[in-house]
């Protein structure tokens, strides 16, 4: 089963064409899908103290059933102030827990090191930016892309398994590029 973890407020955005053109590749080839739309199930992104400490709630485990079962996970979210939208980061926060996504190993001293439970998962992103490829990936490092990766996914996958996938200055691109970009998810998903 492949699991998409969906990250924008707006029907009529492009990412919502995104999640659109993957779920009907999806479809096409036969292969079952879950959807977690945070926006559309109003997920609370705040982690509580109690959440902190260790008291996962009944919707965050059924959040990691859905991830333990999944073979693919695909994530779909803009570029907000260099980061993911806040409801997607405290998604992460609160279901890729210490525990269930990694643990850490002691190694000497002050020093350890994450132990991935995760790993047999592939992991794609469908990340858009309102900027261009230049400035982000020269400027800023592609900082967005590397605190992702880094941040996030080397914690709990196998970043060998990961695929980030950015589509550049998307409001500002044409009807032409915009179907490129949509032929291009064909493109990734169908070589998952």
């Amino acid at each position: 089963m492949y699991l998409i973890i969906y990250a924008h407020p707006d029907s009529k955005s492009f990412n919502y064409a995104m999640l659109k053109q993957v779920m009907s590749t999806l479809a096409r080839k036969n292969i079952p899908y879950k959807v977690i739309d945070l926006y559309g199930i109003n997920y609370n992104p705040v982690l509580s103290l109690e959440e902190l400490k260790g008291k996962i709630s009944e919707q965050t485990i059924e959040f990691q059933k859905m991830i333990k079962k999944a073979t693919n996970i695909i994530f779909i979210f803009p570029v907000w102030w260099f980061r993911a939208p806040a409801i997607l980061e405290g998604f992460c926060d609160k279901v890729f827990t210490v525990g269930f996504a990694y643990h850490y190993k002691h190694l000497f001293g002050v020093y350890g090191m994450p132990i991935r439970h995760l790993t047999d998962k592939r992991v794609t992103a469908f990340i858009t930016h309102g900027a261009p490829a230049f400035p982000v990936k020269t400027i800023y490092v592609n900082a967005v892309k590397y605190r992702f990766i880094l941040g996030f996914l080397s914690f709990c996958f196998n970043i060998f398994k990961c695929k980030i996938v950015q589509f550049w200055s998307v409001p500002f691109v044409g009807e032409e590029k915009r179907k490129n970009y949509l032929k291009k998810i064909v493109s990734v998903i169908s070589n998952l």
